[in-house]
């Protein structure tokens, strides 16, 4: 007749539960931490097997055995549990064979033991050897849970979730492995609720892997990803006193951080003085400093710092970072040098060339004047001279483009640069009217060549334009810049076309670089008038660009 044996469905169901633990954290081995999991879950099932074995009604030599078997899954459980803790919180470089040895000494030792005979298994179990392998594994435990705890404590919050569920593996099975009641060869009664929190344990490690991401997304210990940064890391206290750095660091200031620990930063970061003081310790503050070293080289430093506050919005410390930027340094002084020479080439070339323009266009004027005005000939001379104004156009539209985004951005007054633009269009008696009050756009030093080439366009292709008119309106939460006249508008097909480059009948160029001048600095430019009814220009200036006469202020809100 069958008997029911305490424990025996929750030792079943341990056995299952960790059989999909070992099979879940195997199809995750490439994570960190991964396989050693799998090796401890593999010895806890090798474990469970035969401490539920014991508890069957069989024979002394059969429970021998399984109390052995009981004894192998410690043996592996023991450094195996070590050594994915050390792995999950970033303590690798720590594991060794020499380290993995020490822990597995005991364990392996006393399973060694009852397999050869020497001491009964039974007598491993109770007595002083029971205290010394309990003792061993208890002192593995408490040096995984305080790299766990530590870990819990600076750990993001997406990630504490998981790793509690790995402090619940440490503490539960452990205490059920080395509980007397299940170390003993006779079943007890307290036997069904050790293996009881067995299976808890088992659980929470599941739902660790399978709901809180652990082995997918395996959290990054301090060690771990300070050390891979190629930047020098240096945190300090309130004072500025260092209290750790990262491996760059050391380099950088070729001392290890228990040397320098406690001493303020300016006496081994000679350059900190300077970026102390434009630093007030609320907001981060940046410093670029340049060194000559003893062999000639000179070497370029960007320090950055900013505050660490608490959840009390308190300053705590300061977060000191100092990165090497020679190689970016030398390639922008190598490209400023390049843009140096060819600017010098650049402007002595038009400055020629501009020259025998002149004479071209001068001989051309006398030529012309002496040709008569009936014959074939007055007409080439005409285009020799329209050719030579027009090449004399493209050269300072080049050197305009040329120039875009060299300077800063800075604050204009769209009236006066709309005023200061309107000669050509007295030239040609064509009169303005501009509301735009104080009215200001943060923008490419060249803005008022927008409205230059504006006007410019307006009565080259206007059709016998006579009023222009500047205003400022808003619409969609945007303030426009309008730029209208009263001639033929601009053809519904071409609105797009006339900012592209070559497309018109002169240059092609006044409108394409007024869209780029204005898109340097994130403003945009159309045509939306009505055919017939003049053409109007509708300049969009973001809020970040834009405000009302506010002095004092240098760069964009």
């Amino acid at each position: 007749m069958y008997t029911y044996i305490p424990g025996t469905f929750i030792m079943v169901a341990s056995l299952a539960i960790a059989s999909v633990l070992a099979v879940a954290t195997w199809k995750r081995r490439e994570a960190t931490g991964a396989r050693t999991f799998f090796l401890f879950a593999l010895s806890v099932l090798i474990w469970l097997l035969g401490e539920g074995s014991i508890l069957l009604p069989l024979g002394s030599e059969w429970r021998i055995f399984w109390i052995e078997v009981a004894l192998l899954g410690i043996a592996i459980m023991v450094p195996a549990w070590m050594a994915f803790v050390m792995q999950y919180t970033g303590k690798e470089q720590k594991i060794t064979l020499v380290t993995t040895a020490l822990a597995a000494i005991i364990p392996a030792t006393t399973f060694l033991l009852s397999l050869s005979g020497i001491m009964p298994a039974t007598d491993l179990m109770s007595g002083s050897p029971y205290f010394v392998l309990a003792g061993a594994v208890y002192l593995v435990v408490i040096i995984s849970i305080i790299f766990l705890v530590a870990m819990l404590l600076a750990a993001p919050v997406m990630y504490r979730r998981q790793i509690g569920f790995v402090l619940m593996c440490a503490l539960i099975p452990w205490a059920a492995i080395l509980s007397p009641s299940l170390m003993t060869p006779v079943p007890t009664p307290g036997a069904g609720c050790c293996i009881l929190c067995v299976m808890t344990a088992s659980l929470a490690a599941a739902t660790g892997a399978l709901k809180a991401g652990l082995f997918g997304t395996v959290p990054l210990s301090k060690d771990r990803y300070l050390n891979s940064l190629t930047d020098g890391v240096f945190v300090l206290d309130p004072q500025f006193r260092l209290v750790e750095m990262n491996r760059k660091g050391e380099e950088m200031v070729r001392h290890h951080s228990e040397e320098l620990a406690g001493l303020p930063v300016a006496e081994f970061i000679n350059y900190f003085p300077e970026l102390q003081k434009g630093y007030g310790g609320t907001s981060e503050a940046t410093y670029v400093q340049s060194i000559n070293k003893a062999d000639g080289r000179r070497e370029h430093y960007e320090l950055r710092i900013s505050p660490i506050i608490d959840w009390r919005s308190r300053t705590t410390g300061h977060f000191l970072l100092v990165r090497d930027i020679s190689r970016l340094k030398e390639t922008e002084d190598a490209l400023l040098r390049a843009q140096k020479k060819t600017s010098i080439l650049n402007q002595i070339s038009q400055h020629d060339i501009k020259n025998q323009l002149e004479v071209i266009i001068g001989y051309g004027g006398i030529l012309e004047e002496l040709t008569p005005d009936d014959s074939e000939q007055k007409r080439y001379v005409r285009r020799i001279i329209e050719a030579s104004e027009m090449i004399t156009e493209h050269l300072g539209a080049a050197k305009d483009y040329r120039d875009l985004g060299l300077k800063v951005p800075e604050w204009q007054s769209v009236a006066g640069a709309a005023e200061r633009a309107a000669r050509i269009l007295k030239n040609h008696g064509v009169t303005l009217e501009v509301e735009a009050g104080g009215f200001e756009v943060y923008a490419d030093p060249l803005f008022g060549k927008v409205f230059y080439n504006l006007y410019e366009n307006a009565i080259r292709h206007g059709g016998g334009v006579t009023a222009m008119r500047v205003s400022v309106s808003e619409a969609g939460g945007e303030d426009l810049i309008v730029v209208e006249d009263n001639g033929k508008g601009v053809a519904a097909g071409t609105k797009e076309k006339i900012f592209e480059r070559k497309y018109g009948s002169h240059t092609g160029l006044g409108l394409f670089l007024t869209r780029e001048i204005l898109s340097a600095t994130g403003i945009s430019i159309r045509e939306c008038g009505v055919p017939g009814n003049g053409a109007r220009f509708e300049i969009r200036v973001p809020p970040s660009r834009c405000r009302r006469s506010r002095r004092g202020e240098d760069q964009p809100g």
